[in-house]
């Protein structure tokens, strides 16, 4: 059987994955990650869901295509409000920002629940999607970077413990894992961010803004890119 492929930034996911688990792929397009983890027997059934009918049709023809009609379940929804508790163990939610997937998350309560895994890539505001976490009982027990089309991309493994916590702003933007494990991806994407930040400073200037914020997390990055 033809093996499929999968980009570096679904890749992420794949360590954090558990053997043997049941997964729900939400924004799955065209199912590349269940399929992929399914011709590896990493895991043994996955629900694969979408909001738009277009991509799950694609994501249809793919788990035919690859021999996989009895282990995915196609589901039309939007986020997890048709996928059942007790269908799922592992819940990947990657391709969206960091405010919707609060949103999804925030809208499935059974998700606080020790014996379930959230695996996460948010596109935007990954501080945001942190700070949700730590304020809602979650500990992140994993994280880790990806570059794909020249684009950098966070994923965030989170688990329920009920412990609530606090963290500092530099540590919600990338990431204590990630800070902890640094790596030329992280210095990537500050030297990135750093560019933006200055340009936005100087535009909060001419218009007589406060910058503060902006100044400190500007100092954080240089002592992290100097150490």
């Amino acid at each position: 059987m033809e093996q499929i492929k999968i980009n570096d930034r679904l890749l992420t996911a794949v360590p954090f994955v558990r053997e043997g688990k049941r997964l729900a792929d939400i924004g799955t397009d065209h199912a590349y990650l269940p399929i992929y983890l399914l011709s590896k027997g990493k895991i043994a059934y996955a629900i694969a869901a979408d909001i738009n009918k277009g991509p799950l049709d694609k994501a249809s023809e793919n788990v035919i295509k690859y021999g996989f009609e009895k282990q995915v379940k196609l589901v039309l929804c939007d986020g997890l409000s048709r996928v059942l508790p007790d269908e799922i163990d592992d819940i990947a939610i990657f391709g969206m920002g960091g405010e919707l997937i609060v949103k999804i998350i925030d809208e499935a309560a059974w998700l606080k629940n020790a014996q379930k895994r959230l695996i996460l890539q948010p596109m935007t505001h990954p501080e945001k999607l942190r700070q949700y976490l730590f304020e809602n009982g979650y500990s992140i027990v994993g994280e880790t970077l990806s570059l794909d089309r020249g684009k950098i991309y966070q994923t965030i493994c989170a688990e329920y413990d009920g412990i609530n916590r606090d963290c500092d702003n530099f540590s919600l933007i990338y990431g204590k894992h990630i800070l902890e494990e640094s790596g030329n991806l992280l210095e990537q994407m500050m030297i990135a961010d750093k560019k933006k930040l200055l340009r936005k400073i100087e535009g909060k200037k001419a218009g007589n803004e406060d910058i503060s914020y902006e100044e400190n997390l500007l100092r954080n990055i240089e002592k992290y890119i100097e150490r």
